[in-house]
């Protein structure tokens, strides 16, 4: 019997990092994620059932690779549950790894979620229009990063690095 590793992580501020946009003429759902340093990405939403019973959302990502245009599943949401099971309407949660490992039974590499982007999503009571474009914001994005704590706890990982004058002809750059 397989049991699940308890991953020990620090977590940051919760903040909201994009809007859910429906563009009734494609039938899509997109969301667009600031995620300031590393950019701004567009991940369309592909809603999934279990059982006729609504579980989620496929994170799909479009990429061009040798002319061809590509799309991968970059993460999954769920529908978030209360303590007692049942789902909360409007709500789900799921992540978004920040890096990759190579998994020798697969032979290939994996997305790894010990350190994550915590994702939710919230739909909106009421859809709002998008000026004249005619796409509609549905919900938002919030989230907050989650990195994995070292299982050393008596080592300090931090590496001193000490202060030291270079001249400016020295800088390669």
């Amino acid at each position: 019997m397989a049991t699940a590793n308890k991953i020990k992580r620090t977590y940051g501020k919760e903040r909201t990092f994009g809007d859910v946009i429906y563009n009734p003429q494609t039938k899509s759902v997109f969301c667009n994620i600031e995620l300031g340093f590393f950019g701004r990405t567009t991940l369309t939403l592909v809603k999934r059932e279990k059982e006729g019973i609504f579980d989620g959302f496929d994170l799909m990502k479009s990429f061009v690779k040798e002319d061809q245009e590509q799309i991968v599943c970059v993460g999954k949401t769920f529908a978030a549950r209360n303590e007692d099971g049942s789902i909360i309407e409007g709500i789900t949660k799921g992540t978004l790894g920040l890096s990759k490992k190579y998994d020798k039974e697969l032979t290939k590499n994996i997305t790894d979620n010990s350190d994550a982007l915590f994702i939710t999503t919230h739909k909106l009571k009421e859809k709002k229009t998008l000026g004249d474009s005619g796409l509609l914001k549905i919900g938002y994005l919030s989230g907050q990063f989650g990195i994995e704590l070292s299982e050393n706890k008596g080592t300090n990982n931090s590496q001193y690095i000490s202060d030291e004058e270079i001249d400016e002809d020295e800088i390669p750059f």
